[in-house]
């Protein structure tokens, strides 16, 4: 019967990572722009920060810049091998590049609106520029349709006289599932320890050899006198 449980509740967290989508959206108008995180159901903003959150994070300032002057000592004595960390990052580049790609075909647009609303103080500037803008919102559209899969967008671009700046309101949400996250994350992070892993077996055994050769008694004869 416990087995059976298990079993049931490992099927239903496959489900749920299958169908949960994790996402981040962002905004941008002319009373400023915004930036949220899409946990499921929930939204959470990371900017604005509220007020209640950056009193939390200014506390954690605070806690983190005394202890990091307590142990800068210690970090100054702490070798950064810039040598091994380009070795490692060149070994790991085909696993990025492959994670790369696997994150750009699972990536989804939930939605991409933007306005536009072009003007300027030269009507033949504003002209100009309305061209132009339809020009690059074009090519935008054009490799965004090429790379990622695109549910709904909502474009608009207005050519208006009668002001003297542009006026934009853009809104874009991209997602994914929690299973193709970690579909890209784990694989990666288990190349990653394992190169990391050699790396270091590699470097304990030229230590070790190193010590070695030194330790050895010279192998040169002792002049004798007669």
């Amino acid at each position: 019967m416990v087995g059976w449980i298990l079993l049931l509740v490992v099927l239903a967290l496959v489900l749920l990572a299958c169908v949960l989508r994790l996402g981040v959206a962002a905004g941008y108008e002319e009373g400023g722009g915004w930036v949220k995180v899409h946990l499921g159901p929930k939204w959470v903003s990371l900017y604005p920060v509220p007020q209640a959150r950056t009193a939390r994070r200014r506390k954690k300032q605070r806690r983190k810049e005394a202890k990091a002057e307590a142990t800068e000592d210690q970090k100054d004595r702490e070798k950064f091998s810039l040598g091994g960390a380009l070795d490692l990052a060149l070994e790991l580049l085909p696993q990025v590049k492959a994670a790369a790609g696997k994150f750009r075909r699972a990536l989804r647009v939930d939605e991409l609106c933007l306005r536009l609303t072009w003007g300027e103080p030269d009507p033949a500037d504003a002209a100009i520029h309305y061209g132009r803008a339809w020009g690059i919102v074009e090519a935008l559209l054009a490799f965004l349709e090429a790379n990622f899969v695109l549910k709904h967008r909502e474009v608009s671009l207005h050519l208006d006289y009668q002001i003297e700046r542009p006026r934009l309101f853009v809104r874009a949400s991209l997602s994914l599932t929690a299973a193709q996250l970690l579909g890209i994350v784990l694989p990666l992070g288990w190349a990653a320890l394992k190169t990391l892993w050699k790396h270091r077996k590699q470097t304990a055994a030229a230590g070790a050899a190193a010590h070695g050769r030194k330790g050895e008694p010279s192998n040169g004869k002792e002049s004798s006198c007669q």
